[in-house]
C-alpha cells in the first residue's frame, strides 16, 4: 500500500509560520521602502510602492503585537494548566497519608487504661 503524502510530514508549528509571514512581510516591505527611496522607478510607481511598503511596515507591527498578546495568553494558560494539574497531585497525595493516619489511628490497638473509663458519671457514684 501507498503512503498518503501527507503522512510521514509533521505538523507545522503555528508559531513557525506566524515567524516566516512576519519576516516576510517585514522583508517585501523593506524592499518597497529601499526602492523608493534610491528612487530606481518611475514616479507613478514610486507613490505605490511607497504606500506598500508603509502598510507593510504597520501590518507587521500589527501581526507582531498580536502574536507577543497570543503568546502571553498561551504562556499564563500554561502556567494555569500545570498549577492545576500540580494542586491536583498534591491535594491527592495529601489526602491518601491523610487518610491512611486517621485510619491507622483508628484501628490501633486499644489502650489498657482506657478500656474501663467512665463516659457518664452518675449520681450515685459522686455520694
Amino acid at each position: 500500500m501507498a503512503a498518503t503524502p501527507n503522512s510521514r510530514q509533521r505538523p507545522r508549528d503555528v508559531s513557525t509560520s506566524s515567524v516566516v509571514i512576519r519576516t516576510a512581510i517585514l522583508i517585501l516591505s523593506g524592499y518597497l521602502l529601499g526602492t523608493t527611496a534610491a528612487r530606481v522607478c518611475p514616479p507613478v510607481a514610486e507613490a505605490c510602492a511607497l504606500a506598500g511598503g508603509a502598510t507593510g511596515l504597520i501590518a507587521y507591527i500589527v501581526v507582531a503585537i498580536f502574536s507577543r498578546q497570543k503568546r502571553a495568553l498561551d504562556a499564563k494558560l500554561a502556567v494555569h494548566t500545570a498549577t492545576a494539574r500540580l494542586e491536583r497531585r498534591v491535594e491527592q497525595h495529601v489526602r491518601h497519608v491523610t487518610i491512611d493516619l486517621l485510619s491507622r489511628l483508628h484501628t490501633a490497638a486499644p489502650r489498657p487504661h482506657e478500656q474501663y473509663l467512665t463516659v457518664v458519671r452518675s449520681a450515685r457514684t459522686i455520694q
